[in-house]
């Protein structure tokens, strides 16, 4: 409002910008992305515990194999990726809590509280090292390419697990680059104020005491990314090439456009695996028994605890 002469002149207020607009301030397609690489993410780590406790190979199996069956039921999946805003974190716990629970693995709340801490403190660190927007589709299949290996002579999963690929494929992998970032960008958003501190990652150094986490500036670069430090001239139809060594330009290196990045393979299977998922086993633990009394697995038991 403005006075104008001694007299109240309104004027009426501007439409909002577009890029204001809070459906197009938060990607739509973020779900799909979220549950897949938690569900990765969730897997490895149960995976880690059943060889932990010592279950029989075939009990662990079919842990596995009952818990990936509910995850990747056809219509859950079908609603995923139906255009949506992100759950609340409590939403998506929720949603994990009840597919960890389809298996004859039980969880007590103390132990799926960890779980989820590790779950979602994996994704933040991979969703926050994409060095393009692009890669969260990489992260993703890379996800989804494990599970596969998971479960190689169960072949309705692996079925179930190949139609999810080829939605990732056809939607989200067809997204525009801005729109990949702008998914980017809102799962970002959702796991902004997650500090958690994982005792694997503190181990591995990809993670602060603070909780925040260790990003390395160099590394492989980006398909169709040049190296830094050259400087690219240009007169007429002729180009030209200086190289201006940086400081920087001896961590990246460039192996063409074929990359797919190593985000979203198992965290706690590299050199210093033993370490990490020894302080994992205690992280769940120290949450799964308080009074830290060690709890003992029966030779056949009715729940397989994490």
């Amino acid at each position: 409002m403005y006075i104008l002469e001694q007299r109240l002149v309104k004027f009426p207020c501007p439409p909002r910008p577009p890029f204001l607009h809070p459906h197009l301030t938060m990607s739509r397609f973020g779900m799909p992305i979220l549950v897949l690489n938690l569900g990765g993410e969730m897997m490895y780590i149960l995976e880690q515990r059943l060889v932990a406790q010592k279950i029989a190979s075939e009990k662990a199996k079919k842990v596995i194999g009952d818990i990936l069956r509910t995850m990747f039921n056809p219509k859950f999946i079908a609603e995923l990726f139906k255009p949506q805003e992100l759950y609340s974190s409590t939403s998506t716990r929720q949603i994990f809590e009840r597919i960890a629970h389809s298996s004859i693995m039980k969880l007590s709340e103390s132990s799926m509280d960890k779980l989820f801490d590790l779950m979602t403190t994996g994704f933040k660190y991979q969703v926050i090292s994409c060095s393009t927007p692009a890669q969260l589709v990489d992260i993703t299949l890379n996800h989804l390419d494990n599970l596969r290996s998971m479960v190689k002579e169960d072949q309705s999963l692996q079925m179930l697990l190949q139609q999810t690929v080829n939605m990732i494929e056809t939607t989200i992998a067809s997204l525009s680059i801005s729109s990949l970032a702008l998914l980017r960008q809102t799962l970002l958003r959702n796991v902004q104020d997650r500090k958690v501190k994982v005792s694997p990652f503190l181990i591995e150094g990809i993670q602060n005491t603070d909780g925040t986490m260790v990003i390395q500036p160099g590394g492989v670069l980006p398909p169709l990314f040049q190296m830094p430090g050259q400087i690219r001239f240009f007169s007429g139809e002729e180009e030209s090439f200086l190289e201006y060594p940086l400081p920087l330009s001896e961590q990246c290196q460039s192996v063409g456009d074929q990359y797919r990045t190593h985000l979203g393979f198992n965290l706690y299977l590299n050199s210093s695996s033993k370490s990490k998922t020894k302080a994992m086993e205690e992280q769940l633990e120290a949450s799964s028994h308080p009074s830290n009394t060690p709890s003992k697995v029966p030779a056949a038991p009715q729940h397989v605890g994490v």
